[in-house]
């Protein structure tokens, strides 16, 4: 067969080759959708759930606003116990007689903590009452005060119970506008014999904190209005120096108490000065009698002692020389 046939042979079988592949391919892709076709009309399975991360770390509180104590009147919280409390405080504000004093602002500060003391604060109402609800028990300081004339004096403290509803009136006092004080030296006045009696003049007011401050006043006029038997030498009215203080020169004319007043800007203060004593004073020593019948002398026996010598254990006096020798 010559070559130029053979070509022709082959030509001719290509066409029948390809479509024999074709057919193959066809076959493979009827197989696979006859296999999928089993789940021709039924549901899809649902997709699985993702994971999730849980943490076991505790919610930052700390920038969750908390409701304030509810308080009478105005309050005016600097800073407040952590949390809410089921106690209560509560009572009036008084003055020294007994009166209401409305609008004295109340101060309660809680020692949770010592080193950080916390601080609740409400004015008293019309009527002088305050009151504090929902506040924590533990140790509590309350002070009361109305600037710039009135004070609380006494230190009021108390424990507070978990669940206390504690009635706690408090007592401010007037404070005036001078505060007068005095000293005498010698401190023991003798008749005939001249001492110097010195004043200090104040000024004393209450601050915003409830503190009382006091302020040495120069220059007001101080008069002695002596009432005892003082011998007074020079002027009864002096004049205070920067530092507040004002001094006379008197002498007792008689012994015992002898009372002596200062006057400032028409009010009074009486002085504390103590007795006059008689330079001649002797002193006296009182002898108690012994009963009747009983012995005025009486021997005391001393109590027999024992005189004991505490002798060191007995040393050898022998003295031990070496066998067979001589002196």
């Amino acid at each position: 067969m010559s070559a130029a046939s053979g070509n022709e042979r082959r030509r001719a079988l290509r066409p029948a080759r390809a479509a024999a592949v074709t057919l193959t391919a066809l076959t493979l892709v009827l197989a696979v959708l006859a296999g999928c076709s089993k789940h021709e009309g039924k549901a899809l399975p649902a997709p699985k759930v993702g994971e999730t991360t849980t943490s076991t770390e505790p919610i930052d509180l700390t920038q969750v606003s908390i409701t304030p104590i509810a308080v009478v009147g105005k309050p005016t919280t600097t800073t407040r116990p952590l949390g809410g409390g089921k106690a209560s405080i509560f009572g009036r504000v008084l003055d020294d007689s007994g009166s209401p004093v409305p609008q004295a602002l109340v101060r309660a500060t809680y020692y949770g903590d010592p080193s950080k003391p916390e601080v609740i604060e409400a004015l008293s109402g019309d009527d002088g009452t305050y009151r504090f609800d929902q506040v924590l028990g533990g140790q509590w300081r309350i002070r009361a005060w109305k600037a710039p004339t009135l004070a609380t004096l006494e230190d009021n403290t108390l424990f507070l119970g978990y669940t206390d509803q504690r009635q706690l009136d408090l007592k401010v006092k007037v404070a005036t506008d001078y505060v007068l004080t005095s000293n005498m030296a010698p401190a023991t006045p003798f008749i005939g014999s001249a001492v110097e009696l010195a004043v200090l003049l104040l000024t004393q007011s209450v601050d915003q904190d409830g503190a009382i401050h006091r302020t040495p006043v120069g220059g007001a006029g101080v008069t002695l209005n002596i009432t005892g038997k003082w011998s007074l030498s020079g002027d009864a009215t002096q004049g205070t120096d920067s530092s507040g203080r004002a001094a006379w020169t008197l002498t007792c004319t008689e012994t015992g108490q002898q009372p002596i007043s200062a006057i400032v800007g028409g009010q009074e203060w009486p002085l504390k000065v103590p007795d006059c004593h008689d330079p001649m004073e002797t002193t006296t020593t009182t002898t108690t009698a012994p009963p009747p019948g009983a012995s005025t002398t009486s021997s005391t026996k001393p109590k027999s002692s024992t005189t004991t010598s505490t002798r060191p254990k007995s040393y050898a006096t022998t003295s031990t020389r070496p066998a067979g020798g001589h002196y």
